[in-house]
């Protein structure tokens, strides 16, 4: 048998040199360059990867909490060290006045979105996802008074790393985070409020367009008749803003792919029996029109959502934030 003794091996028609390793590898290991010319054996994973035996890449995935209400854990995955979350708190629901006008819609839950949340694989965090206010509990002739039946926070591992309030009363929601923005306010004797969007404020009672992939507040109808909800927001991503409701009485429209909300009662239904939720997610409620019966009132805000992606090139408030 012959064998053919070379340190280094060489196109016929010229190019790089590459120098062999002076030692076998192991059973399974691959020769790689160094880009200057040297071969080595290295491990499949490694030559996959680089020198370094780091990989280059890291897993692509989400998680989203927004069928149910109130605390969840997300355990995170192998080899994911970092992740993106927005959160969207529950809109209020409809608020009841001191007397027998007042009635109102609530205002809408909050959206705060933060990229780059360090996180250690096998580690179980603690996330919430805000509930929609529920019916007014006030005493007296006229259940549900200003701030009753608000809307419940959405957090990922606390409310002071990122997260989306709930609304309070007619007042939307806040959040915090490295952007977002704060749900639309309700209004005496007027609809809900819109959910905040990723760089924009949801809009007001009696309607106007969103901003930022926020939605926009119910447009009103009459004081008599029940009240439009809020549109909500989705958790997808910065898309289009809500824009004006079309009619009055038309519920707000929903911003980023969110839900519309519910349009008011009119001249044809029985005053307060239609059900007015706020739009998904966050969306502020509808109320019950003036000299209504307070009690017929089923209007909840919209509630509220967590989603959480990681992978590289993703980044709230648009950047590769759809599923994957």
């Amino acid at each position: 048998m012959s064998i053919i003794v070379v340190d280094e091996l060489q196109a016929s028609d010229g190019g790089t040199p590459l120098k062999l390793p002076k030692k076998d590898g192991t059973s399974g290991q691959s020769l790689q360059t160094d880009g200057k010319g040297q071969l080595k054996f290295a491990d499949a994973a490694a030559a996959a990867s680089g020198s370094s035996g780091s990989s280059s890449t890291s897993p692509v995935g989400q998680a989203f909490y927004g069928f149910g209400e109130g605390i969840a854990n997300w355990t995170c995955p192998p080899d994911v060290t970092s992740v993106c979350v927005v959160c969207i708190g529950g809109g209020s629901g409809n608020q009841g006045g001191a007397t027998s006008s007042g009635h109102g819609g609530g205002g809408g839950g909050g959206l705060g979105w933060k990229n780059d949340i360090t996180v250690v694989p096998g580690t179980v965090y603690e996330l919430q996802m805000g509930h929609g206010g529920d019916l007014g509990m006030g005493g007296g002739a006229y259940q549900g008074q200003n701030g009753a039946g608000k809307g419940g926070h959405s957090y990922f591992i606390d409310t002071n790393t990122v997260s989306g309030h709930g609304g309070n009363g007619y007042t939307g929601g806040s959040y915090t985070g490295t952007g977002g923005g704060a749900g639309g306010n309700g209004g005496s004797s007027d609809s809900g409020g819109g959910a905040g969007g990723y760089t924009g404020n949801g809009s007001n009672y009696n309607g106007g367009a969103g901003s930022g992939g926020s939605a926009s507040g119910g447009r009103n109808y009459s004081s008599t008749w029940g009240w439009p909800s809020g549109g909500g927001v989705g958790p997808w991503g910065q898309g289009n803003s809500g824009q004006n409701p079309p009619n009055t009485g038309s519920g707000g429209m929903g911003g980023s792919g969110g839900e519309d909300g519910r349009a008011g009662e009119n001249g044809y239904t029985s005053k307060g029996q239609l059900y007015r939720p706020g739009g998904l997610y966050g969306g502020g409620a509808g109320g019950v029109g003036d000299n209504s019966y307070w009690p017929q009132s089923l209007d909840k805000g919209g509630r509220g959502c967590v989603r959480i992606i990681w992978g590289n090139g993703r980044a709230f408030p648009a950047t590769g934030t759809g599923d994957m």
